[in-house]
């Protein structure tokens, strides 16, 4: 049980960083598959067990970069009825 309050205590502390939980678990996801692969870590891993743990701490850290992009639709730049002309029929 303290295993898992002290990863919810890291996800909490992360949270307040990206401030958009489906990012933060893109951004965890994304950067534990870099570790990995052989990926530096940009934090001092002394006494990190774990992949997840290096990243909760480079993001608390503020070692990793990221950017939001704006959708077309929270642009308005998508039409409303694109799928008026689809056909799935055949």
């Amino acid at each position: 049980m303290a295993v898992q309050q002290h990863y919810d205590d890291m996800f909490e502390q992360a949270l307040n960083t990206v401030n958009n939980r489906f990012l933060l678990s893109v951004l965890l996801a994304k950067r534990v598959a870099q570790l990995r692969k052989g990926a530096e870590p940009l934090v001092d891993t002394q006494g990190l067990a774990t992949h997840e743990e290096i990243v909760y701490r480079e993001i608390v850290e503020g070692k990793l970069e990221w950017r939001s992009t704006v959708t077309a639709v929270q642009a308005g730049e998508i039409e409303q009825d694109f799928m008026g002309d689809f056909d799935d029929t055949e």
